[in-house]
Protein backbone atom coordinates (compact mmCIF):
# COMPACT_ATOMS: atom_id res chain seq x y z
CA UNK A 1 0.00 0.00 0.00
CA UNK A 2 2.93 2.60 0.53
CA UNK A 3 4.55 1.54 -2.29
CA UNK A 4 1.08 2.42 -4.40
CA UNK A 5 0.39 6.20 -2.62
CA UNK A 6 4.49 6.92 -3.23
CA UNK A 7 4.17 5.41 -6.88
CA UNK A 8 0.79 7.61 -7.39
CA UNK A 9 2.40 10.24 -6.12
CA UNK A 10 4.88 10.63 -8.11
CA UNK A 11 3.79 10.03 -11.10
CA UNK A 12 1.20 13.01 -10.26
CA UNK A 13 4.32 14.64 -10.20
CA UNK A 14 5.77 13.94 -13.69
CA UNK A 15 2.62 14.39 -15.06
CA UNK A 16 2.94 18.13 -14.27
CA UNK A 17 6.66 18.18 -14.61
CA UNK A 18 5.42 17.09 -18.60
CA UNK A 19 3.16 19.54 -18.79
CA UNK A 20 5.39 22.82 -17.49
CA UNK A 21 9.39 22.13 -18.95
CA UNK A 22 12.06 24.04 -17.37
CA UNK A 23 15.27 23.74 -18.22
CA UNK A 24 16.85 23.13 -15.08
CA UNK A 25 20.62 21.40 -16.60
CA UNK A 26 21.99 22.68 -20.49
CA UNK A 27 25.05 20.02 -20.80
CA UNK A 28 27.31 21.84 -23.05
CA UNK A 29 29.74 19.69 -25.29
CA UNK A 30 32.82 21.61 -25.56
CA UNK A 31 34.97 19.67 -27.91
CA UNK A 32 34.60 15.71 -29.31
CA UNK A 33 38.02 15.87 -28.86
CA UNK A 34 39.70 13.25 -25.88
CA UNK A 35 43.08 12.16 -24.60
CA UNK A 36 41.46 8.78 -24.51
CA UNK A 37 39.55 6.48 -27.17
CA UNK A 38 37.24 4.55 -25.10
CA UNK A 39 36.15 1.12 -26.70
CA UNK A 40 32.27 1.79 -25.38
CA UNK A 41 32.19 6.11 -26.05
CA UNK A 42 29.14 6.95 -27.48
CA UNK A 43 30.14 9.54 -29.11
CA UNK A 44 33.34 7.77 -31.10
CA UNK A 45 35.57 11.02 -29.62
CA UNK A 46 39.61 10.57 -30.06
CA UNK A 47 42.75 13.02 -30.25
CA UNK A 48 41.99 14.99 -33.45
CA UNK A 49 38.00 14.96 -33.85
CA UNK A 50 37.23 15.95 -37.70
CA UNK A 51 34.18 17.27 -35.69
CA UNK A 52 33.40 21.17 -36.42
CA UNK A 53 33.16 23.00 -32.65
CA UNK A 54 31.84 26.44 -31.84
CA UNK A 55 34.91 29.02 -30.72
CA UNK A 56 34.97 29.86 -27.37
CA UNK A 57 33.04 33.58 -28.45
CA UNK A 58 29.94 31.50 -29.34
CA UNK A 59 30.18 29.39 -26.23
CA UNK A 60 30.22 32.65 -24.17
CA UNK A 61 27.42 34.17 -26.49
CA UNK A 62 25.32 30.69 -25.69
CA UNK A 63 25.95 31.21 -22.02
CA UNK A 64 24.91 35.08 -21.74
CA UNK A 65 21.20 34.22 -23.82
CA UNK A 66 20.76 31.17 -21.79
CA UNK A 67 21.14 33.52 -18.66
CA UNK A 68 18.98 36.59 -20.01
CA UNK A 69 16.26 34.12 -21.34
CA UNK A 70 16.03 31.08 -19.26
CA UNK A 71 17.14 32.68 -16.09
CA UNK A 72 20.25 32.24 -13.82
CA UNK A 73 18.94 29.08 -11.94
CA UNK A 74 20.40 26.89 -14.97
CA UNK A 75 23.20 25.01 -14.19
CA UNK A 76 25.73 24.14 -16.98
CA UNK A 77 27.49 20.80 -17.43
CA UNK A 78 30.40 21.19 -19.39
CA UNK A 79 31.33 17.87 -20.92
CA UNK A 80 32.86 16.31 -23.98
CA UNK A 81 35.03 14.75 -25.86
CA UNK A 82 37.50 15.55 -22.57
CA UNK A 83 36.65 18.73 -21.95
CA UNK A 84 40.39 19.25 -19.96
CA UNK A 85 41.73 19.31 -23.75
CA UNK A 86 39.87 22.26 -24.55
CA UNK A 87 42.49 25.63 -24.67
CA UNK A 88 39.61 27.71 -23.26
CA UNK A 89 37.77 25.91 -20.76
CA UNK A 90 39.19 28.05 -18.10
CA UNK A 91 37.73 30.96 -20.20
CA UNK A 92 34.13 29.02 -20.81
CA UNK A 93 33.88 28.45 -16.99
CA UNK A 94 35.11 31.88 -15.85
CA UNK A 95 32.55 33.13 -18.01
CA UNK A 96 29.43 31.24 -16.16
CA UNK A 97 30.68 32.32 -12.81
CA UNK A 98 31.04 36.30 -13.91
CA UNK A 99 26.93 36.03 -14.13
CA UNK A 100 26.77 34.11 -10.79
CA UNK A 101 25.52 30.68 -12.41
CA UNK A 102 26.80 26.94 -11.80
CA UNK A 103 28.46 25.07 -13.71
CA UNK A 104 29.93 21.50 -13.54
CA UNK A 105 32.35 19.25 -15.44
CA UNK A 106 32.50 15.58 -16.19
CA UNK A 107 35.90 14.24 -16.85
CA UNK A 108 38.29 10.82 -17.42
CA UNK A 109 40.75 12.69 -15.30
CA UNK A 110 43.73 12.00 -17.76
CA UNK A 111 44.78 15.68 -17.22
CA UNK A 112 43.69 16.43 -13.72
CA UNK A 113 46.09 18.45 -12.02
CA UNK A 114 46.30 19.85 -8.77
CA UNK A 115 46.83 23.04 -10.04
CA UNK A 116 44.48 22.98 -13.16
CA UNK A 117 41.72 22.41 -10.17
CA UNK A 118 42.32 24.87 -8.21
CA UNK A 119 41.90 26.90 -11.56
CA UNK A 120 38.45 25.29 -12.22
CA UNK A 121 37.55 25.99 -7.98
CA UNK A 122 38.65 29.48 -8.65
CA UNK A 123 36.49 29.87 -11.19
CA UNK A 124 33.40 28.27 -9.66
CA UNK A 125 33.20 24.66 -10.28
CA UNK A 126 30.40 22.94 -8.20
CA UNK A 127 30.37 19.77 -9.28
CA UNK A 128 32.64 17.30 -10.91
CA UNK A 129 32.12 13.50 -11.88
CA UNK A 130 34.57 11.28 -12.84
CA UNK A 131 34.80 7.99 -14.21
CA UNK A 132 35.95 4.63 -12.58
CA UNK A 133 35.23 1.46 -14.36
CA UNK A 134 36.66 -1.52 -12.15
CA UNK A 135 39.82 -2.57 -11.00
CA UNK A 136 43.63 -1.71 -12.86
CA UNK A 137 42.98 -4.42 -15.57
CA UNK A 138 39.28 -3.45 -16.15
CA UNK A 139 39.06 0.14 -16.35
CA UNK A 140 42.10 0.17 -18.36
CA UNK A 141 40.98 -2.21 -21.30
CA UNK A 142 37.72 -0.72 -21.62
CA UNK A 143 39.66 2.71 -21.71
CA UNK A 144 41.93 1.55 -23.91
CA UNK A 145 45.02 3.14 -22.09
CA UNK A 146 47.62 1.25 -19.94
CA UNK A 147 47.58 4.40 -17.22
CA UNK A 148 44.11 5.21 -17.28
CA UNK A 149 43.67 3.47 -13.95
CA UNK A 150 46.62 4.98 -12.24
CA UNK A 151 45.32 8.75 -13.48
CA UNK A 152 42.13 8.36 -11.96
CA UNK A 153 42.79 7.45 -9.03
CA UNK A 154 45.03 9.84 -8.44
CA UNK A 155 42.52 12.36 -9.55
CA UNK A 156 40.00 10.83 -7.66
CA UNK A 157 42.48 11.61 -4.36
CA UNK A 158 42.81 15.16 -5.30
CA UNK A 159 39.11 15.70 -6.04
CA UNK A 160 38.23 13.89 -2.32
CA UNK A 161 40.51 16.22 -0.89
CA UNK A 162 38.51 19.36 -2.46
CA UNK A 163 35.92 21.29 -0.85
CA UNK A 164 33.97 20.87 -4.13
CA UNK A 165 30.17 20.90 -3.19
CA UNK A 166 29.20 18.09 -5.86
CA UNK A 167 31.31 15.23 -6.28
CA UNK A 168 30.78 11.47 -8.02
CA UNK A 169 31.98 8.61 -9.66
CA UNK A 170 30.18 7.03 -12.44
CA UNK A 171 31.15 3.11 -13.49
CA UNK A 172 30.28 1.95 -16.37
CA UNK A 173 29.31 -1.64 -15.85
CA UNK A 174 30.03 -4.68 -18.19
CA UNK A 175 30.89 -8.33 -17.83
CA UNK A 176 35.27 -7.40 -17.26
CA UNK A 177 33.89 -5.76 -13.62
CA UNK A 178 31.06 -6.66 -12.74
CA UNK A 179 32.58 -8.63 -10.12
CA UNK A 180 34.51 -6.18 -9.11
CA UNK A 181 32.03 -2.96 -7.90
CA UNK A 182 33.13 -4.10 -3.98
CA UNK A 183 36.71 -3.02 -4.45
CA UNK A 184 35.56 -0.30 -6.74
CA UNK A 185 33.77 0.98 -3.52
CA UNK A 186 36.45 0.67 -1.11
CA UNK A 187 38.62 2.96 -3.47
CA UNK A 188 35.83 5.29 -3.43
CA UNK A 189 35.44 5.37 0.15
CA UNK A 190 38.96 5.25 0.30
CA UNK A 191 39.07 8.43 -1.51
CA UNK A 192 36.08 10.34 0.27
CA UNK A 193 34.19 10.45 -2.98
CA UNK A 194 30.91 10.74 -1.33
CA UNK A 195 28.26 9.68 -4.32
CA UNK A 196 28.48 6.78 -7.16
CA UNK A 197 26.52 6.25 -9.99
CA UNK A 198 26.14 2.31 -11.87
CA UNK A 199 25.63 2.67 -15.67
CA UNK A 200 25.28 -0.67 -17.44
CA UNK A 201 27.01 -0.11 -21.01
CA UNK A 202 24.28 0.75 -23.55
CA UNK A 203 24.65 -0.17 -27.47
CA UNK A 204 25.82 2.97 -29.14
CA UNK A 205 28.85 4.55 -30.72
CA UNK A 206 31.84 2.12 -30.73
CA UNK A 207 29.87 -0.11 -28.00
CA UNK A 208 27.28 -0.98 -30.65
CA UNK A 209 29.67 -3.26 -32.45
CA UNK A 210 30.85 -4.74 -29.27
CA UNK A 211 29.01 -7.51 -27.68
CA UNK A 212 31.31 -8.63 -25.16
CA UNK A 213 30.69 -5.01 -23.74
CA UNK A 214 26.97 -5.47 -22.83
CA UNK A 215 25.61 -6.89 -19.76
CA UNK A 216 22.92 -9.87 -20.46
CA UNK A 217 19.62 -9.10 -19.40
CA UNK A 218 20.47 -11.50 -16.13
CA UNK A 219 23.54 -9.73 -15.20
CA UNK A 220 21.68 -6.58 -15.37
CA UNK A 221 19.48 -7.61 -12.86
CA UNK A 222 22.30 -8.50 -10.85
CA UNK A 223 23.65 -5.41 -11.18
CA UNK A 224 20.35 -3.86 -9.64
CA UNK A 225 20.72 -6.72 -7.36
CA UNK A 226 24.25 -5.80 -6.26
CA UNK A 227 23.17 -2.11 -5.61
CA UNK A 228 19.77 -3.12 -3.66
CA UNK A 229 21.90 -4.82 -1.34
CA UNK A 230 24.86 -3.20 -1.04
CA UNK A 231 22.95 1.03 -0.56
CA UNK A 232 22.51 0.75 3.16
CA UNK A 233 25.87 -0.74 4.07
CA UNK A 234 27.40 1.83 1.91
CA UNK A 235 24.99 4.66 3.03
CA UNK A 236 26.72 4.02 6.73
CA UNK A 237 30.12 4.39 5.47
CA UNK A 238 29.61 7.89 3.57
CA UNK A 239 28.88 6.34 0.11
CA UNK A 240 25.39 7.09 -1.86
CA UNK A 241 25.08 4.32 -4.62
CA UNK A 242 22.64 5.11 -7.03
CA UNK A 243 21.46 3.09 -9.76
CA UNK A 244 22.13 5.59 -13.14
CA UNK A 245 19.12 7.47 -14.45
CA UNK A 246 18.60 4.71 -17.37
CA UNK A 247 16.27 2.29 -17.17
CA UNK A 248 12.78 1.40 -15.66
CA UNK A 249 12.06 -1.00 -14.11
CA UNK A 250 8.78 -1.78 -11.70
CA UNK A 251 8.68 1.20 -8.81
CA UNK A 252 8.37 -1.38 -5.70
CA UNK A 253 12.46 -2.36 -7.25
CA UNK A 254 12.92 0.77 -8.70
CA UNK A 255 12.98 2.70 -4.97
CA UNK A 256 15.29 -0.02 -3.47
CA UNK A 257 18.73 1.13 -6.27
CA UNK A 258 17.72 4.62 -6.87
CA UNK A 259 16.85 8.27 -4.75
CA UNK A 260 14.49 9.13 -6.99
CA UNK A 261 12.36 6.76 -9.03
CA UNK A 262 13.52 6.36 -12.94
CA UNK A 263 12.19 9.35 -15.15
CA UNK A 264 13.95 10.58 -18.29
CA UNK A 265 14.14 14.09 -18.24
CA UNK A 266 16.27 14.36 -21.35
CA UNK A 267 13.80 17.28 -23.09
CA UNK A 268 11.78 17.67 -19.93
CA UNK A 269 14.49 19.17 -17.25
CA UNK A 270 18.04 18.79 -19.72
CA UNK A 271 18.83 20.07 -22.88
CA UNK A 272 22.24 19.52 -24.44
CA UNK A 273 24.53 21.96 -27.17
CA UNK A 274 26.80 19.53 -29.35
CA UNK A 275 30.21 21.04 -29.86
CA UNK A 276 28.56 21.67 -33.52
CA UNK A 277 25.95 23.47 -32.77
CA UNK A 278 23.46 20.85 -32.49
CA UNK A 279 20.38 20.66 -29.77
CA UNK A 280 19.75 18.00 -28.23
CA UNK A 281 18.09 16.42 -24.78
CA UNK A 282 20.75 14.54 -23.54
CA UNK A 283 24.60 14.26 -25.47
CA UNK A 284 23.82 10.77 -25.99
CA UNK A 285 20.69 11.01 -28.09
CA UNK A 286 20.66 9.37 -31.48
CA UNK A 287 20.57 12.02 -33.90
CA UNK A 288 17.16 11.32 -35.22
CA UNK A 289 16.03 13.06 -31.97
CA UNK A 290 17.80 16.38 -32.77
CA UNK A 291 15.87 19.15 -32.43
CA UNK A 292 18.02 22.59 -34.33
CA UNK A 293 20.82 23.51 -34.12
CA UNK A 294 22.27 27.17 -32.45
CA UNK A 295 24.05 28.05 -35.31
CA UNK A 296 20.44 29.31 -37.24
CA UNK A 297 18.08 28.28 -34.83
CA UNK A 298 16.76 30.36 -31.29
CA UNK A 299 17.31 27.80 -28.33
CA UNK A 300 14.10 29.19 -26.75
CA UNK A 301 11.72 28.52 -29.86
CA UNK A 302 12.83 24.87 -29.75
CA UNK A 303 13.60 24.30 -25.99
CA UNK A 304 8.97 25.75 -26.11
CA UNK A 305 8.30 23.83 -29.34
CA UNK A 306 10.41 20.96 -30.93
CA UNK A 307 10.78 19.22 -27.71
CA UNK A 308 7.61 17.23 -28.34
CA UNK A 309 9.12 13.59 -29.12
CA UNK A 310 10.52 13.92 -25.52
CA UNK A 311 7.50 14.83 -23.93
CA UNK A 312 4.02 13.48 -25.63
CA UNK A 313 5.93 10.30 -26.73
CA UNK A 314 3.14 9.09 -29.19
CA UNK A 315 5.65 7.35 -31.25
CA UNK A 316 6.24 4.59 -28.91
CA UNK A 317 2.47 3.33 -29.83
CA UNK A 318 4.09 2.70 -33.21
CA UNK A 319 7.19 0.14 -30.85
CA UNK A 320 7.20 -3.33 -30.20
CA UNK A 321 6.18 -1.24 -26.74
CA UNK A 322 3.00 -0.78 -26.94
CA UNK A 323 1.61 -4.59 -26.30
CA UNK A 324 3.49 -3.96 -22.95
CA UNK A 325 2.05 -4.30 -19.36
CA UNK A 326 4.32 -1.42 -18.39
CA UNK A 327 4.48 0.97 -21.05
CA UNK A 328 1.78 3.62 -19.26
CA UNK A 329 4.42 3.78 -16.75
CA UNK A 330 8.19 3.69 -18.74
CA UNK A 331 6.35 5.29 -21.73
CA UNK A 332 9.22 3.48 -23.63
CA UNK A 333 12.21 4.34 -20.93
CA UNK A 334 15.19 6.07 -22.05
CA UNK A 335 15.43 8.39 -24.55
CA UNK A 336 18.95 7.50 -25.27
CA UNK A 337 18.25 4.19 -26.14
CA UNK A 338 15.70 4.58 -28.90
CA UNK A 339 16.39 5.66 -32.60
CA UNK A 340 12.81 7.50 -33.51
CA UNK A 341 11.30 5.57 -36.20
CA UNK A 342 12.66 2.08 -34.46
CA UNK A 343 10.66 -0.74 -33.64
CA UNK A 344 11.97 -1.25 -30.58
CA UNK A 345 14.59 -0.06 -27.53
CA UNK A 346 18.43 -0.97 -27.56
CA UNK A 347 17.53 -2.49 -24.35
CA UNK A 348 15.04 -3.18 -21.98
CA UNK A 349 15.23 -4.04 -18.43
CA UNK A 350 12.01 -5.57 -18.04
CA UNK A 351 11.11 -8.20 -17.44
CA UNK A 352 12.30 -8.82 -13.87
CA UNK A 353 14.11 -12.45 -14.20
CA UNK A 354 11.46 -15.38 -13.09
CA UNK A 355 14.01 -16.76 -10.69
CA UNK A 356 13.97 -15.15 -6.99
CA UNK A 357 16.17 -11.93 -6.10
CA UNK A 358 17.61 -9.53 -3.60
CA UNK A 359 15.43 -6.93 -5.26
CA UNK A 360 12.33 -9.22 -4.77
CA UNK A 361 13.05 -9.98 -1.04
CA UNK A 362 14.43 -7.39 -0.21
CA UNK A 363 17.13 -9.02 1.46
CA UNK A 364 20.58 -9.09 -0.27
CA UNK A 365 22.93 -11.92 -1.09
CA UNK A 366 26.04 -13.11 -0.54
CA UNK A 367 28.25 -12.97 -3.74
Amino acid sequence: MVDLIRETAFRLYQRLELREPQLTYLFLELTRRCNLRCLHCGSDCQASSTAAELTTESWCKIISYVAERFGRQVTFVITGGEPLVHPDLCAVAGHIASLGMRWGMVTNGMALTRERLAALCERGLYSITLSLDGQTASHNTLRNHPHAFAKVVEALAMVGDSAIPMKDVVTCVYPANLGELDEVAEILIDRRIPAWRLFRIFPIGRAASDPSLMLTHAQTWQLLDWIAERRPQLAKRGLKVNASCEGYVPFADDRRIRDQPFFCRAGVNIASVLCDGHITGCTNNDPTFFQGNILHDDLVTVWRERFASYRRRDWVAKTSCRSCPEVQKCNGGSIHLWRLGAEAPAFCYCPRPTAPSALDSGRGRRR
